[in-house]
Formats: structure tokens, C-alpha cells, sequence
């Protein structure tokens, strides 16, 4: 049997996990916008999502709508290389918002029992070491402890068995 920390390392027909840092499981509410980053127009949104993890680089998100009119929050937005997600998290409790910019790296059909919705996954924007993500992630610290314990809880549902 394989080890949950060589399955991270291994994934997709064995093929070597890229992750550039460590990851931490999270479920935090998040609303997405697709924007034009030249323009500042918003082109889509908002798309209602959850956080799965979180890292440094990036996150994998839990959405189960990727449609709104003719835009696809993942194709359209790979499509042009201004276009990003703007990603608003509302972090508990005071509900204070951080926004962070975001990228497309990959999208799964996520299935389990009657929920059916989709993996996404996104690599910020922003330098991992700036201050912007220095701030974000000092505030995603605060009151980590209770959603992680809860989200030991409910995990097995995505865990890396899973599509992704």
C-alpha cells in the first residue's frame, strides 16, 4: 500500500507531483470573478465556491457551477492570457475579505454519491513571499485550528483517490 504522502508525490499514470509548496487543508467559502486584468472589467461571476486546500502557489477548489451565459470560468479564461479569477474568501469569524488572483491550471469532474460537481485548480498570481500573500496568509491562520479539525472530519470525500 501506498503512503498518502508518496500518493501526493504521485498522481495522474505516476507522473511527479509539481506542487511548489505545501498544502493545507481548508474549507473556506470563496466567490469567484472572472475579470479582464488589462481592463478591470468583470466578465462573469459571481461563481460560489469553496476552498479544499491552500498553498503558497495555489489553490484546488470545490465549484459546481463553471457556466454563466457563454462563458466557462475555466476554457474562457485559458483562452485569453488577460483573463484571470479574482478570488474573494470571506474568513470567519468577522468576515473580513481577502482577494487574491488567480489562474486555471487544471479542472476534474468530481463525483460522490448524488454530488457532482467539479476540482479547479488555480496558481496565484501574486509573489508567495509579498506582502499581499504574507497578509493573506496570517489572516488564514487566525482561527485555522477549528475549520482544519472540522475538515479532518469531512475529508475522505476528496481525498487523493479522487479524481485529482
Amino acid at each position: 500500500m501506498i503512503s498518502y504522502e508518496k500518493h501526493l508525490l504521485l498522481h495522474d499514470n505516476m507522473t511527479i507531483d509539481k506542487r511548489r509548496s505545501k498544502r493545507e487543508p481548508d474549507y473556506l467559502p470563496i466567490a469567484i470573478h472572472a475579470i479582464n486584468n488589462d481592463t478591470g472589467e468583470i466578465l462573469a461571476g459571481p461563481f460560489s465556491t469553496r476552498i479544499i486546500d491552500i498553498s503558497e502557489h495555489g489553490s484546488c477548489l470545490l465549484i459546481t457551477q463553471v457556466m454563466q451565459g457563454n462563458f466557462h470560468i475555466f476554457h474562457s479564461t485559458m483562452e485569453h492570457t488577460a483573463y484571470l479569477l479574482q478570488l474573494t474568501i470571506d474568513l470567519p469569524p468577522n468576515l473580513n475579505n481577502v482577494t487574491i488572483k488567480a489562474k486555471p491550471i487544471w479542472m476534474n469532474l468530481f463525483r460522490h454519491k448524488n454530488v457532482c460537481a467539479y476540482k479547479l485548480g488555480v496558481e496565484f498570481t501574486d509573489n508567495p513571499r509579498g506582502a499581499h500573500m504574507n497578509n493573506i496568509k496570517t489572516i488564514l491562520q487566525k482561527g485555522s485550528t477549528t475549520r482544519k479539525a472540522w475538515w479532518e472530519e469531512v475529508s475522505g470525500l476528496f481525498s487523493p483517490s479522487d479524481n485529482r
